[in-house]
């Protein structure tokens, strides 16, 4: 430190080394005139601490010693010419000052030397500390010399003493640094802070109120506490809670507190945080359920002491009992003379809470209809049977309870009207019975499949306690009468028990059974698309029905609950939301794993009493935050660092995606605004330290009317404000790239981070702008020079940012190769892309020049490209006439590119080759036949896939014109990137014919005769449809027959017939030809194998016992 800049910093005194002369005495005075002066002494000198700082100034010699020539010495008095200079120069060096001494014209000689010396203490700049903390001191103090030199010196040399820290406040610890001749002293500067308390936040749940709190410098071993002041008065004794202190945090809580609003405060040792408020509210109803019609579920927003019936009161209902839950939280209520789906209301009155009675207020309720309660389950025993006008199954009617899912044993004498669409019932009226009943279903003949529909329908009963079931609990099951019969499957019938919701944008269905969510996908024509772009591209068909005051809501997904495999979350569309505190319907029909359809209903009262709010606030990189609610969001308003708000920034609600089944509409992306985003004006950019983004470190995100979908509806389901703090880390990694050079003629570059506001017309821009440019490498300049004017950007990804460069002619006729023999691996290539040409979405940071070695090792542009490509792979697409062909490399498809780049040899100019495809097959005569194919185009951006198709139907020529099912796909004249010639690939494949699927129809026997004309002793048997004639059911092996009980006799022959000419729909007569004298006259009985199969392996149905109609 300079001594003219601080007072009292240095100090020195005035005084000199010491210069020790001997004394010679006096020559005596009769020889003074005599003698001269010989020799004078000269003197050296050793000075530090300069002219200011030195402790004892500097002071030259008065005298000097001298030799006289009569061989004495004496001391002289001398007069000094000049001064000692003490600038830092003269540092470490030696002044020399002559001197005039008495009686002599010989001159003394004085040399000095000045020593470096400290000049200034470089004080340290000390941490704060807390009260009755410790001053971190360094270990070393730097000391600034005269010379300019700075030395660390070990604080033990400084005369430090022990900084006092018992009161905040900045103080001043004195120093003292000795050096040679001088000391430097002053004063480090300390600071003992007082603890500071902040971003104090509190949260009630029931009486317990939770704090938190940062903390800084918190006095050493003082007590963190939490005040609360009931009714906010200050000036009462407060209920202290304890609380922690960790890594700056404090945290506190405190139950029990009484109802009302009260003040607390945050205390740390003797400071205190501003008082804030709280409310603890009133203990209320906090819901009412109707559970049947005799009981009420009651639940209140905190414990009680107890309960009783005189405490409640249902207007229209009387309340038997009351009791109390085992954490006295709810209660159940017996009630009499409630109705089903009506609206009540329950007060409670003089409810013990803290040993106080007080009112907790009424809540409404909805009894439930007696659709959600009962169900009346139609049960076929069998799923399917023969349409054969014989062929039944039971069906047995049960009238369930929804909630438990058992049969109501106590139900009897219920009458159900009954209906079948096909077939016949034993009765149209049945009566139930322990809870059941059964009746018998026939059907009805018919020769294609037919699915009938059972209903049931309570219309009539003696039991008042089931009179409300009339008319309005049916029930429906299906039925499908078979022309085949097949071992009927178990029958699975799935019904709705139940549906609830407390959020208006979607409905909880509760099934009996748990089922796929694939299952009711394709029950409610959800696993289809619609030709839309937005959320609402899945809509449910009339199979799920949710009706609020007659209107319909669209239903646009299905969402599973993975904890409850029998429940599943109706997604509806954000437009047509459900209104809060309003009765809803749902009506559902499922198709079970059996094809077994079922109707059912459910009812209830949406009920949404929560109010939405944030739980989290997250960057996403520097110019997005991912805001997360409580529930589904309908919209809210948000502010930055409060004062930045929606005119700064984009607000994207994200919704619902049926095809994978995630759920986000509790999820806002919030986009901070950048002057180059399209339809933004600069004065709505978001003004951070970069336009468009965040700058690092602490921010803060306010919002408010805040609103689920019942809010839409219900306005006090607007959320309350809300403030969270959110930390953006810092991130200024730059964009870089890589490039692959896939061949001679196309580069793919890659870079490592999204970027913004590229599209591929800008990034065409880029080349054309020069900023993105091809160079090549002049070896007799030693510089790149442009040849960006041969190349064209012909794809980008916006996901990936890849670019894809093509050149846009063939190095033959860039580089004249036919004239100067040279072509592109005679030099070198690169790509540069110019500094901040380019920019990340998620930072805002700009590239630097970057500069892509196109000759890295390996690529194909170091060496001439002598290899074709292959045809690695022909793949045919699934049940088409296309087919992929994958290349090892880029081609050429002439015409298909953006630019065909000839080829220029000594010949001129070459085209790339026409692609040609064929398909080569055989005909139904066995010819080989050609069919032409087409070439589709490329399938992707690296040009080493394309498609191919034929140009006639395959499939067709299979099925209808008899053609053979073995093919050929041929690909000729393909040329690679440089005009390397492909060699002709082919591909087998098979086209299989479509079988053809047979209408189902009865085989039965249509008629039995003997003895035609023509046709003596043979039994002619005519089936509805064509006979096997080998294996287990062969029509021709006598085994399957019995004549008059008997096996055929021997010498008995069997041969088959065709009855229409039409050999493709099987042979349908057999003749059985018995020996002379076999049948009689009168009465005989053909009995055929009941089991017996068509040729379409139909079971024989029908009679398989016939009489033998002789001479018919």
């Amino acid at each position: 430190m300079g001594y003219s800049k601080k007072t009292n910093k240095l100090y020195a005194a005035a005084a000199a080394l010491a210069v020790t002369a001997s004394v010679v005495a006096p020559v005596a005075a009769d020889a003074a005139s005599k003698v001269s002066v010989k020799y004078i002494s000269p003197i050296l000198m050793k000075h530090a601490g300069g002219s200011k700082y030195a402790v004892k100034k500097l002071t030259l010699p008065t005298k000097v010693k001298v030799k006289l020539s009569n061989g004495k010495y004496e001391m002289r008095s001398v007069k000094w010419s000049g001064s000692v200079k003490f600038e830092k120069k003269y540092i470490n060096k030696y002044q020399v000052l002559y001197g005039k001494v008495a009686g002599t014209t010989k001159k003394a000689v004085l040399k000095v030397e000045l020593q470096n010396y400290p000049v200034d203490v470089l004080e340290p700049v000390l941490e704060p500390v807390a009260v009755g903390g410790k001053v971190q001191l360094p270990s070393t103090i730097s000391i600034q010399y005269k010379s300019g030199i700075i030395v660390k010196r070990p604080i033990s040399k400084f005369n430090l003493k022990t900084p006092s820290t018992s009161k905040a406040g900045k103080y001043k610890l004195a120093y003292s640094y000795k050096g040679a001749n001088s000391v430097v002293t002053g004063y480090i500067n300390y600071e003992v802070k007082a603890a500071s308390i902040s971003n104090v936040m509190g949260s009630v749940d029931d009486q317990m109120l939770s704090v938190k709190a940062d903390v800084m410098y918190p006095a050493v071993g003082a007590a963190a506490e939490l005040l609360i002041y009931p009714g906010k008065d200050l000036s009462t004794t407060p209920i202290v809670a304890k609380g922690t202190l960790s890594k700056g945090k404090f945290m506190a809580s405190q139950g029990g507190i009484p109802e009302g609003t009260h003040s607390y405060i945050v205390k740390v040792g003797d400071v205190k945080s501003a008082p804030m408020d709280f409310t603890i509210a009133n203990t209320v109803l906090a819901s009412a359920k109707a559970i049947g019609k005799e009981k009420v579920e009651v639940s209140f927003s905190r414990a009680v002491d107890a309960v009783s019936a005189d405490n409640f009161k249902i207007a229209g209902a009387t309340v038997k009992s009351a009791t109390l839950s085992a954490d006295k939280k709810s209660a159940v209520l017996e009630v009499e003379g409630l109705e089903y789906g009506m609206d009540y209301s329950v007060d409670a009155k003089g409810i013990l809470i803290g040993g106080v009675a007080k009112d907790l207020g009424s809540l409404s309720f909805m009894t439930q209809s007696v659709e959600n309660i009962w169900m009346l389950e139609v049960t076929p025993k069998a799923s399917s049977i023969l349409a054969n006008g014989s062929d039944n199954t039971e069906v047995t009617f049960q009238l369930k309870n929804k909630a438990t899912g058992e049969v109501d044993t106590k139900a009897d004498d219920i009458v159900l009207k009954l209906s079948t669409s096909f077939g016949s019932l034993a009765k149209e009226r049945v009566t139930i019975q322990d809870g059941k009943a059964t009746v018998l279903l026939t059907s009805e003949f018919s020769n294609t499949d037919i699915e009938a529909t059972i209903d049931a329908q309570i219309i009539e009963t003696v039991n008042g306690e089931y009179k409300d079931l009339i008319g309005k609990i049916d029930g429906q099951a299906k039925v499908k009468f078979s022309t085949v019969m097949v071992t009927p499957a178990p029958v699975e019938l799935i019904n709705v028990l139940a549906a609830e919701s407390n959020q208006a944008d979607r409905v909880t269905i509760f099934l009996d059974k748990a089922v796929s969510r694939d299952l009711l996908l394709k029950s409610f024509g959800l696993d289809k698309k619609l030709p839309t772009v937005d959320e609402s591209e899945y809509l449910a068909n009339d199979n799920i029905q949710i009706e609020q005051f007659d209107g319909s809501k669209r239903v646009i997904g299905i969402k599973s609950i993975p904890s409850n495999p029998k429940a599943f979350e109706l997604i509806l569309d954000k437009e047509t939301p459900l209104q809060d505190n309003a009765t809803v319907k749902v009506l559902a029909k499922i198709t079970s794993s059996t094809d077994t359809e079922v109707k059912s209903k459910a009812s209830f009262k949406l009920t949404d009493a929560r109010q939405p709010e944030v739980t989290s606030v997250k960057p996403v990189g520097l110019n997005q935050l991912e805001v997360k609610f409580s529930e589904a969001i309908a919209g809210a308003k948000f502010k930055i660092d409060g004062q930045y708000g929606e005119k700064y920034f984009k607000v994207e609600y994200l919704g619902f995606d049926n095809k994978t089944g995630v759920d986000r509409r509790d999820t806002v992306i919030i986009t901070l605004n950048d002057a180059k985003m399209m339809g933004v004006a600069p004065e709505e950019a978001y003004p951070g330290a970069k336009e468009g983004y965040f700058t690092p470190g602490k921010h803060s995100l306010q919002i408010w009317n805040t609103m689920d979908f019942a809010a839409l509806s219900d306005e006090s389901n607007i959320g309350t404000t809300q403030n969270l703090d959110f930390t953006v880390a810092a991130d200024t990694v730059k964009p870089t790239a890589g490039v692959v050079v896939e061949s001679p003629e196309q580069f793919r570059i890659m870079f490592s981070k999204q970027l913004k506001g590229l599209d591929l017309d800008a990034v065409k821009a880029l080349l054309a702008s020069k900023k993105l440019k091809l160079e090549r490498y002049n070896s007799n300049t030693k510089l790149y020079e442009d040849f960006s004017q041969y190349a064209d950007v012909t794809y980008y990804d916006e996901e990936s940012g890849e670019v894809l460069l093509e050149l846009n002619k063939d190095w033959t006729e860039i580089y004249d190769t036919v004239n100067t023999k040279e072509n592109y691996y005679n030099d070198k290539f690169k790509l540069s892309l110019a500094k901040d040409s380019v920019k990340a979405e998620a930072n805002g940071e700009k590239n630097d020049l970057l500069s892509l070695d196109l000759n890295y090792a390996g690529s194909p542009l170091n060496s001439p490209d002598l290899k074709s490509a292959e045809i690695t792979t022909i793949d045919r697409y699934l049940l088409t006439n296309d087919f992929t062909v994958m290349m090892s490399e880029p081609v050429k498809l002439r015409g298909l590119d953006q630019s065909d780049t000839p080829l220029i040899n000594a010949e001129g100019t070459v085209l790339p080759p026409k692609t040609t495809v064929e398909f080569i097959g055989k005909d139904k005569n066995g010819k080989t036949v050609t069919i032409d194919g087409s070439v589709v185009g490329y399938t992707d951006s690296s040009d080493m896939n394309f498609r191919v198709a034929a140009n006639d139907n395959l499939q067709y020529l299979v099925d209808k014109e008899g053609y053979g099912e073995e093919w050929k796909v041929v690909v000729k004249s393909l040329s690679d990137d440089v005009g390397n010639t492909v060699a002709t690939a082919t591909h087998d494949f098979k086209v299989s014919k479509t079988p053809v699927v047979p209408v189902a129809s009865p085989f039965e026997i249509a008629k039995v005769t003997a003895n035609a004309k023509d046709e003596k002793d043979v039994i002619r048997i005519k089936f509805t449809e064509g006979v096997q004639y080998t294996g287990m059911y062969d029509a021709t092996n006598t085994a399957q027959y019995t004549l008059n009980g008997k096996n055929l006799p021997v010498g008995t022959s069997i041969s088959l017939a065709d009855s229409d000419g039409d050999i493709t729909n099987g042979l349908d007569i057999v003749k059985i030809k018995v020996p002379e004298g076999t049948l009689k006259t009168l009465s005989n009985v053909i009995t055929v194998n009941k089991e017996l199969q068509s040729y379409d392996n139909s079971v024989l149905t029908g009679g398989y016992e016939k009489a033998v109609l002789l001479g018919l």
